[in-house]
């Protein structure tokens, strides 16, 4: 897992819902005016209801990619549902011996969290088929940063002043939150043991949110991170009354005893500022200011 240069072979996989082809395809341009080489194989047009193919095709092109040592990068062309349905399938070996980037977000958590458990770092970043958005143009270009010149933005975000006047610094891993709360009893639990959880979610009511961090209260998970950064919580459905009687701030914050970094640009909104998972920030708090800075990868196999 090197940065990327010039003609150095990529992929893009659809291996959750069904994409939009032209956005797909324009992306893929954009990769290539990046001057990556990138398979004109995948059949974008498959659909098997709301997915991008049956669950053997999806999970066939992943793990063909996945083999592959000439493929540098793997890119997912998007999100919304898929990836838990064939993740047991997949074997990982073809990966350790030649590991590459992993890059998406949304329903690509569930990659990400096996990937960061085998001791790898990857990028949670837009996705193909939202590459030629115009709000996405500079976590886009961020993300290209990352890639080619291992540059990574600082990303900002709010705390309360009790955590203040302190640098945190650890493992970020985590993600789309359904995803995280999901795993939770399953062969791809994330690893939260020392680790700085990042969470995002989109689409979901005050309640369903308090039921998954519930979970992950009750599971244990949540006993022993650092910290806990809060990215986009989206699109958050109106209710009728009578209401939950929490923010989702304060949903999140009433369930750990550790600092936990607000407004945070990473998730379903724009800008979506490209972050390593499974690399280690330091996490500057002061006043109500936290800024993360990225300090490095280790590319070691950490589990067996």
């Amino acid at each position: 897992m090197e940065t990327l240069k010039r003609g150095d072979k990529v992929a893009v996989v659809a291996a959750s819902g069904v994409v939009n082809i032209e956005s797909v395809l324009q992306g893929i341009e954009l990769l290539r005016s990046w001057g990556l080489v990138v398979s004109d194989e995948q059949e974008w047009g498959a659909e098997w209801g709301s997915l991008a193919g049956a669950d053997i095709r999806r999970a066939s092109r992943l793990q063909k990619a996945i083999n592959n040592p000439e493929i540098k990068a793997i890119f997912l062309a998007r999100g919304g549902y898929g990836i838990t349905r064939i993740i047991d399938t997949l074997d990982w070996s073809g990966f350790i011996d030649h590991p590459k980037w992993v890059i998406g977000f949304s329903d690509v958590t569930a990659l990400h969290s096996a990937i960061n458990n085998l001791g790898f770092a990857s990028i949670h970043a837009p996705m193909v088929s939202q590459f030629n958005d115009k709000e996405l143009e500079v976590s886009v270009n961020q993300l290209q940063g990352i890639l080619f010149f291992n540059e990574a933005p600082d990303i900002i975000g709010k705390v309360k002043e009790e955590f203040s006047d302190q640098t945190i610094e650890g493992e970020v891993v985590g993600g789309n939150l359904c995803l995280i709360a999901d795993q939770i009893g399953t062969s791809s639990e994330l690893d939260l043991e020392n680790k700085i959880l990042f969470i995002e979610e989109v689409g979901e009511k005050a309640y369903q949110i308090d039921r998954m961090m519930t979970r992950l209260l009750r599971s244990g998970a949540l006993k022993h991170i650092k910290a806990l950064i809060m990215g986009q919580f989206s699109s958050v459905p109106n209710e009728e009354p009578p209401f939950f009687p929490l923010t989702i701030k304060q949903i999140i914050k009433e369930k750990v005893n550790v600092p936990v970094i607000t407004d945070v640009s990473c998730g379903h909104e724009t800008p979506n500022t490209p972050i390593l998972l499974g690399g280690t920030y330091a996490i500057t708090c002061s006043g109500s200011s936290a800024v993360m800075q990225f300090k490095g990868v280790d590319l070691r196999v950490k589990h067996s």
